[in-house]
């Protein structure tokens, strides 16, 4: 089964591929598809001219029914074509400056139970490596300010602590690989790199290509559970993948849900959603929050030392007591 598909019959529902570049998802001879990326064919053979990966596809990159520009959104470029029955994003998400903002934006042109299938690249796994998952702070400040560009912080984070070589994929899974402390060897202080690129940033209407964002499995489920509890976010999870062995990306299948009155309704909807990529098909599993990632380790301790710990934290509480009640006049 194809995970980014799982969701799909591309052969009877019209659909959207962002960036397919050399490979895309869907072939025209799949089904109804159309292509969308930000610059032209012809423009994007010249930009990967000089990568290695893309050398030998040059000629391999499809033709493209829309081009966006950098500040223009995608409802805007589809509008005569929309709705559709679904929207591809693969190794996208990832470089959006503001996806609830973006999420929006595909959602104008979905139809009502329309599918955004995305692939993500694990950041365990691949360059990102020794980037910090991005936090719901991230998002929202990204969302207030309705970025189309990235950040200071997002392209500073990223030159700074993206490795410029590959990982190796199978060597992490297999020998736990650790990149702990590798940096970029295309530059001599990767911090002095990132100011510049930020310097760059903002005196340049250059197009500014940068992973803006880290995800793991994990994370991503985090994330979605707080846009939705926030309102931000019309979407429920129509189909999980974790990231398999042995490879380093994951894939979420994201069902646009029909506006309601009652947003509580909604809200449930898209909990359970979640719940069962985490926990199953359980009844009522929607109610269970996501634990929160712990670094702590359990020890194995005797009944005198259990009954010293009681005490102390009793001693700490009454205290704590003590210092609250008011003084005597």
């Amino acid at each position: 089964m194809r995970r980014d598909l799982a969701a799909l019959d591309v052969a009877t529902m019209r659909g959207l591929e962002i960036g397919p570049l050399a490979s895309p998802r869907v072939n025209k001879a799949d089904g109804p598809v159309q292509y969308l990326d930000h610059a032209s064919a012809k423009e994007l053979r010249q930009k990967y001219a000089t990568n290695a990966e893309m050398q030998d596809r040059l000629d391999d990159i499809v033709d493209l029914d829309y081009v966006i520009g950098e500040g223009k959104r995608i409802s805007e470029a589809v509008a005569q074509d929309a709705p559709f029955d679904y929207v591809i994003a693969s190794h996208l998400i990832e470089h959006i400056p503001d996806p609830v903002g973006w999420m929006a934006d595909v959602a104008r042109i979905l139809k009502p139970g329309g599918i955004l299938s995305l692939v993500i690249p694990d950041k365990r796994y691949c360059f990102d490596i020794n980037r910090t998952p991005t936090d719901i702070s991230d998002i929202v400040d990204a969302y207030l300010r309705q970025l189309m560009r990235p950040s200071y912080k997002q392209v500073y984070d990223f030159t700074s602590r993206a490795i410029n070589g590959a990982v190796d994929t199978h060597a992490v899974w297999t020998e736990h690989a650790d990149y702990t402390g590798v940096v970029r060897t295309d530059c001599d202080d990767p911090d002095v790199a990132a100011l510049e690129a930020c310097r760059r940033l903002g005196t340049s209407d250059e197009f500014v290509d940068v992973h803006c964002h880290a995800f793991t499995p994990d994370s991503f489920l985090v994330l979605l559970e707080k846009l939705a509890r926030l309102g931000l976010i019309d979407f429920e999870l129509a189909r999980f993948f974790p990231t398999e062995f042995d490879t380093l990306e994951f894939h979420a299948s994201l069902r646009l849900l029909e506006p309601v009155a009652d947003r509580s309704t909604m809200l449930r909807r898209q909990l359970a959603s979640i719940a069962r990529a985490r926990f199953g098909d359980v009844e009522n599993a929607w109610i269970a929050p996501a634990p929160p990632p712990s670094s702590a380790v359990t020890l194995d301790v005797s009944e005198r030392e259990r009954r010293l710990l009681l005490f102390k934290r009793r001693t700490i509480e009454g205290i704590r007591g003590a210092l609250r009640r008011p003084r005597p006049a």
